[in-house]
């Protein structure tokens, strides 16, 4: 019905009746109306897909191998998780101690750092955020993990340490 509208002669002398044709052809199937400012598909001939490329993926571009990225990268990750349940465990037992506060300060930042690298190759992808963005998450991510490494040495060696501090915060 739109189309017989806008071919007719009335629509195309009255801006009222063109307003009107314009927003009957945009109205979607569930009855409302979306105004547009352009011309609609169905009066251009063109399909919704070819008018709209908002969500247009992009081609996806195979990294270059690197055997550091690969399964090196996996099993440092596993090793790092798996390392972590002594330490935790001999920092319980033992109590304060400068080693293994040193390591806990060393393991758990670099943890996180994997973690959250992780969850920003997986959804914070430059297809979603852009090159840019996807640059300064990880740029970030690797300032925020430097700070926390230089605020673990400085807490270990000039105040009581993670292993009291703990301690201390389940005791209060």
């Amino acid at each position: 019905m739109a189309l017989r509208l806008a071919s007719s002669p009335l629509a195309r002398t009255s801006a009222s009746m063109q307003l009107a044709t314009a927003l009957r052809a945009s109205s979607s199937l569930n009855g409302r109306v979306y105004f547009h400012a352009t011309r609609t598909a169905a009066t251009e001939g063109q399909s919704p897909a070819s008018v709209t490329d908002v969500y247009k993926q992009q081609p996806y571009k195979i990294p270059t191998p690197n055997q550091l990225h690969g399964s090196y990268h996996w099993d440092f990750e596993r090793l790092l998780s798996i390392s972590m349940v002594p330490l935790l465990a001999a920092s319980a037992i033992n109590g304060a101690h400068p080693i293994t506060d040193g390591l806990l300060g060393v393991v758990v930042p670099i943890h996180c750092h994997v973690g959250f690298d992780a969850m920003i190759t997986d959804y914070l992808h430059p297809a979603k955020v852009g090159v840019w963005g996807n640059k300064a998450f990880v740029w970030t991510l690797r300032g925020a993990t430097v700070l926390a490494l230089i605020g673990c040495y400085q807490f270990n060696t000039n105040d009581i340490g993670l292993t009291e501090l703990v301690k201390k915060s389940w005791e209060a």
